[in-house]
């Protein structure tokens, strides 16, 4: 049987396509912010939808993925650099990849104000160097790098001469600093 999938149907899969699997919450954000008078249970249709047609499946009661991917664990990195896309778009992902090292994710997010290229970099303790080292080799389409932190004393370690600032998950959320 051959189904016709909605436009947010659509949407979501083609994040879930690079991201490999998100929570339920992350889907009903990206779909909030398109449209803020989607509520939560049209977002749950969507996926109870998508997963009838064995396009994503459950991975826990909040957390799913692509089907063929059902039995891989979530990459709890992926799921932390979704949470700092959604909290840096302000409407729509434009663009996405998950492919490209030293980035966990690059996304061009449209805002209110115009549109935002966004690279995110897990700093993992004792990695600081590498990912210095790496950044030096990028040029040409420059991103505004957010550099997802473990502790405030790596964001001493980082040398970067492109557009960046910090995020450190505390207290339940994420809180964004340029400078320590």
């Amino acid at each position: 049987m051959r189904y016709t999938l909605t436009q947010d149907q659509e949407y979501i899969l083609s994040v879930l396509k690079e991201t490999k699997s998100m929570r339920k919450s992350q889907a009903f954000s990206l779909l909030n912010k398109l449209d803020s008078e989607k509520q939560e249970s049209y977002a749950a249709r969507c996926l109870n939808q998508l997963r009838h047609m064995r396009k994503i499946a459950w991975q826990t009661d909040e957390l799913f993925t692509l089907s063929p991917l059902w039995a891989v664990p979530a990459d709890a990195e992926m799921l932390a650099a979704v949470d700092i896309m959604l909290d840096l778009t302000d409407i729509k992902i434009h663009a996405l990849s998950a492919s490209t090292q030293p980035f966990k994710l690059c996304f061009l997010s449209e805002q209110h104000s115009g549109s935002g290229n966004y690279a995110v970099t897990v700093v993992r303790p004792g990695t600081e160097v590498s990912i210095n080292y790496a950044l030096r080799s990028i040029h040409g389409d420059i991103h505004t790098v957010i550099f997802l932190l473990q502790n405030i004393s790596q964001a001493k370690e980082i040398q970067t001469s492109l557009p960046h600032f910090f995020a450190l998950f505390d207290n339940g959320k994420y809180h964004y600093f340029s400078e320590v």
